[in-house]
């Protein structure tokens, strides 16, 4: 109500006041789409300072109880395993799953397989990225999705409980 307010108080300016009816509705469509427009804008911010949050609570809690996985290199046998186990698990082609395509069983893959390595290996996520040929960002973008439970990764999908059982394997 207060942005309704403040937009009728917009409109009573001098330089509104000689508007046709069209261009004044022009106006406060315009305004309107803006001001929600900001409002996503600014609740994505927000939500961004919260998984930060979030990771860094991760981190102190790790060292703080002595349990710190260190960010390390893996090496590619290491990645190839998980790869190959992965690959099983989802009948996928290693080629494929490796290559540059956006099937959702390929990328649902490379999913599990990002946050596979950095879970129970700790790969950073340069080096990650370097192994897999993909942008640093890519990895990020996958920790984010977990963690936020977006697109394949929602709370209703069967992916949490394949991705326990996979770690758990490759743990064991």
């Amino acid at each position: 109500m207060k942005t309704l307010t403040q937009l009728k108080q917009a409109m009573k300016a001098p330089m509104y006041r000689e508007l046709t009816g069209r261009e004044l509705l022009i106006y406060k469509t315009g305004f309107k789409n803006g001001y929600r427009m900001s409002l996503q804008q600014n609740r994505a911010k927000i939500e961004n300072q919260l998984l930060r949050l979030r990771y860094r609570e991760e981190r102190f809690e790790e060292k703080k109880s002595g349990l710190a996985t260190e960010r390390k290199k893996v090496f590619p046998q290491t990645l190839d395993a998980v790869i190959n186990k992965v690959c099983i698990k989802y009948e996928v082609n290693k080629q494929e799953v490796l290559g540059i395509r956006r099937f959702e069983s390929l990328v649902r893959a490379r999913s599990i397989i990002i946050n596979l390595m950095v879970e129970v290996y700790g790969a950073s996520s340069s080096h990650l990225g370097r192994m897999l040929k993909i942008d640093h960002s890519t990895v990020i973008h996958h920790r984010r999705l977990k963690a936020l439970g977006r697109r394949f990764w929602t709370p209703e999908k069967t992916i949490h409980e394949e991705f326990k059982e996979l770690k758990q394997e490759l743990i064991n």
